[in-house]
């Protein structure tokens, strides 16, 4: 099935226009109509100031903008990463080629999308997860094909990744614990193997070609498969000496180690998840849940978490920390570093719906 706007079958989400007027201008912002201060913020000061960065387009008196659109997942080109993908939880998926300064709408304009992944060799080929499917693009997101639909009823597809070194292959998981691949771009998929239900947080594939695939989860542990899922390990045991530590709030990955930002605290590996030790931050150990980490991966001794709207920031590996308050009254839900420049960084936030 090929179409040039996929609309997810759920009441996931509505494209809503809120209009406020202001002076003799208008702004058009895509979400509800409450509070303009979410979207995309940009920082290009190691984490100082914060600008929004979610501008749309302009027609005489009217601004459009996706200021209060909530944010999921960006994904940087891997060949030119001022090129990003904007998943969002319910205005579909958004894209830039000037590191968000004026954004884009794709074909797919409506629908949560909190997994977007590129083909290494081919920054038009994505693939992305919605409700009981995996699409995939080969035009840069002007239109999508259905690879995989997920049978098992009351069940849907969380996330995909895939592999860094080869782009045939392609994983994916679901709601029921199900880990599929693809060895053919995703035309035909296995079970490699079955986990009880898990929310994941990320997917990391080795970028070296070794075909092993570790599933960081929300609160059920660090699974790694080797040999294309052929043998599975629970890495969950060296989080034991942190209580709390298996709720993942976020996790980064980079040449200095894996670290997770826990409901204990911030926690680093350098042995590939058999081991962790606690990073000292301002906070006392399970006493306030992290949100985000992000590592400069030019120097791990940066870093950056946060815990609601403040920013808590080391250049020293944790000895000391400064605290900057964010401009948004939203949740931060992706800290993440540009992957060129090690001064700038990227914001998404989430509206928290209240009950």
């Amino acid at each position: 099935m090929t179409t040039s706007l996929w609309r997810k079958p759920t009441t996931f989400g509505i494209l809503l226009i809120a209009l406020s007027v202001m002076g003799q201008s208008c702004t058009i912002s895509l979400g509800s109509s409450r509070g303009l201060d979410g979207g995309v913020f940009r920082s290009a000061d190691h984490g100082q100031t914060w600008q929004q960065k979610n501008f749309v387009s302009r027609d005489k008196k009217k601004t459009i903008s996706l200021n209060d659109v909530s944010g999921r997942v960006l994904a940087f080109d891997p060949r030119n990463p001022s090129h990003i993908y904007l998943g969002t939880r319910e205005n579909g998926i958004w894209e830039t080629t000037d590191a968000g300064e004026v954004w884009k709408s794709t074909s797919i304009r409506s629908g949560a999308y909190e997994c977007i992944d590129y083909d290494p060799l081919n920054s038009a080929v994505m693939y992305t997860a919605a409700g009981t499917l995996v699409l995939k693009t080969t035009d840069g997101g002007k239109s999508w094909n259905t690879v995989y639909t997920e049978s098992q009823p009351g069940q849907a597809v969380t996330c995909i990744a895939v592999d860094p070194f080869n782009g045939r292959l392609v994983w994916a998981t679901t709601t029921g614990g199900k880990i599929l691949l693809s060895e053919d771009y995703g035309k035909t998929w296995t079970l490699k193997h079955m986990l009880d239900p898990f929310t994941p947080r990320r997917l990391y594939i080795d970028p070296t070609g070794s075909g092993r695939l570790t599933i960081f989860t929300r609160n059920n542990g660090i699974f790694t498969g080797v040999n294309l899922g052929s043998s599975w390990t629970d890495l969950s045991k060296g989080l034991e000496p942190y209580p709390n530590s298996r709720d993942v709030r976020a996790v980064d990955i980079e040449p200095s180690g894996w670290y997770l930002a826990t409901s204990y605290g911030l926690l680093q590996s350098v042995d590939q998840g058999l081991s962790w030790v606690s990073i000292k931050t301002l906070n006392t150990a399970g006493s306030v849940p992290l949100q985000n980490v992000a590592v400069n991966p030019r120097n791990g001794r940066e870093i950056f978490i946060t815990t609601d709207q403040k920013i808590h920031h080391t250049t020293d590996a944790g000895q000391t920390w400064a605290i900057t308050t964010l401009p948004t009254s939203r949740l931060p839900v992706l800290l993440t570093f540009d992957p060129v420049s090690s001064d700038r960084l990227f914001l998404s936030t989430f509206k928290v719906q209240k009950k």
